[in-house]
């Protein structure tokens, strides 16, 4: 499945991304900006409760920056 089409799916959703650093990232999809609505014409996603710390208002990540994304356990 396209990228583009399945990022709408884990709005509202704890997720693990893997950046194009190879960088692991954890949190909760409060939001998502669609391709028609940026600026740039990606999806971005606006992630809350990041795992990281300096990270306290959350994270923006665009979909040309996500390697690997899935659902997790919020435990």
């Amino acid at each position: 499945m396209e990228m583009r089409l399945m990022l709408n799916n884990f709005l509202g959703k704890n997720v693990r991304i893997i950046d194009d650093d190879n960088m692991e990232w954890r949190g909760y999809v409060r939001s998502i900006e669609t391709p028609e609505d940026s600026d740039d014409g990606q999806w971005w996603l606006d992630i809350v409760n990041v795992n990281k710390p300096g990270f306290k208002t959350g994270l923006s990540i665009s979909e040309h920056e996500i390697k690997e994304i899935s659902e997790v356990d919020n435990g």
